[in-house]
């Protein structure tokens, strides 16, 4: 097999190169196996190869060379997928988890900037058939059904042999039926999270944003005043406002369902939001109630969304094999002490009379401590709350001890 006439035909087909689109055209994977992949149905891509890994790598870098060399630019586009529970989790490749050979099934060539390039460079990408699939492939970004079956029709007529013709149909027919999607929404959004969305990827390139945008804003309307289900989280506005980024919505669409705070999902999606407006102080307390109402859960999220400054506190945290991790709000507390200066801050996340938890006790106990240490440290009234706090929670206590000031004292 000719390595370059592969790379070349994709690249005049499609005006940039896509590896796993060029493995499927050497036939080391199928369209069946990709789609298995990106659905999380495959535990690594190397599952659903086929063929020595040692030459299917070395057929990627001659495909990389070769796209180097005609002006094409990388950019690593990262694999991801969504699971039931709405998060957002990366595809593995291999087992390995090499970073280098990672990146050889990650990195794709596109087409640089207008201008900066050569000019044998555009006289190869700008042929009449690259010509007209990126006018397709922008038609159907744009959601002109009536441009792009136009464009499709001369595109199957003149170049049937383009693979693009492949992954384009469902996207055409989507456009032209979007009621159809929200007649039944769950299966509606079946279709969506795990058809189109894996069509536009491939298809449509740095342009599958702007395709689902409009698809995003009808099941927007078709969740409005649908109450959050833990069964099909995906199926809430809480979701849609995420995908196109509607920050102050979503944090205040998440507040209006009862019991959100023993939701994970709506927890992380409140504390992403607050996030995104910059509202750091809200963020951590959502974060906190998180940890107070689901440690577990809270843990196996923050280690993939929480922000770096979250997960410095929480590597430094389990440095110390504290044993309760309902504890880490106390440990967050004490790097943030403001937290604790502004009682009326938690009435969000305050619902009907409960029982305090544990991790709620001991925070709110050290938010005492800190406040009276702060307007008269060493008082009898703070060492009172010192002894408090280590007779209730030793191990709160000791992280306390670890950063109060020199020349304070211990009770």
């Amino acid at each position: 097999m000719d390595i370059g006439t592969v790379v070349e035909r994709l690249i005049q087909e499609r005006g940039q190169l896509d590896p796993l689109v060029f493995l499927q055209e050497i036939g080391v994977v199928s369209r069946t196996g990709i789609t298995a992949w990106r659905q999380g149905k495959v535990g690594c891509l190397r599952d659903a190869l086929q063929g020595d890994l040692s030459w299917i790598e070395g057929c990627l870098r001659q495909a990389a060379r070769m796209a180097r060399t005609l002006g094409l630019v990388p950019k690593t586009i990262d694999a991801s997928r969504m699971d039931n529970d709405g998060r957002h989790l990366g595809l593995q490749i291999d087992t390995t988890l090499d970073p280098g050979r990672d990146a050889l099934f990650t990195t794709h060539y596109l087409r640089p900037p207008q201008g900066s390039g050569g000019i044998q460079m555009d006289l190869f990408l700008d042929t009449p058939e690259t010509a007209l699939v990126n006018d397709l492939i922008h038609a159907i970004a744009n959601h002109d059904a009536t441009l792009a079956n136009h464009l499709f029709m001369r595109l199957e007529k003149n170049h049937p042999d383009n693979q693009v013709l492949n992954d384009l149909p469902p996207l055409i027919k989507a456009i032209t039926d979007q009621e159809a999607l929200i007649r039944s929404p769950l299966e509606g959004l079946d279709r969506l999270q795990n058809e189109l969305t894996t069509h536009a990827r491939q298809g449509l390139g740095g342009l599958e944003g702007r395709f689902l945008k409009p698809f995003y804003l009808l099941f927007d309307k078709a969740f409005a005043g649908r109450p959050f289900d833990p069964q099909h989280p995906n199926a809430h506005r809480s979701w849609t406002l995420e995908r196109l980024g509607h920050w102050k919505a979503l944090s205040e669409c998440v507040l209006l369902e009862p019991g959100w705070t023993r939701q994970p999902i709506l927890l992380l999606r409140r504390a992403k939001a607050l996030f995104q407006l910059r509202r750091l102080e809200a963020n951590r307390r959502v974060w906190i109630r998180f940890f107070w109402e689901l440690p577990q859960q809270a843990a196996q999220y923050l280690e993939t969304h929480g922000d770096k400054d979250l997960k410095r506190l929480w590597n430094g945290f389990i440095d110390r094999e504290v044993s309760d991790w309902h504890l880490f709000p106390t440990w967050i507390l004490l790097d943030q002490p403001r937290l604790a200066k502004d009682p009326d801050a938690w009435s969000e996340t305050e619902e009907e009379e409960t029982t305090p938890s544990p991790g709620q006790t001991a925070f709110f106990t050290l938010a005492n401590l800190l406040l009276a240490e702060e307007e008269t440290p060493t008082s009898s009234q703070s060492m009172i709350m010192r002894r408090q706090l280590k007779e209730s929670f030793p191990e709160v206590f000791a992280m306390f001890m670890q950063t109060i000031r020199p020349g304070q004292t211990s009770s």
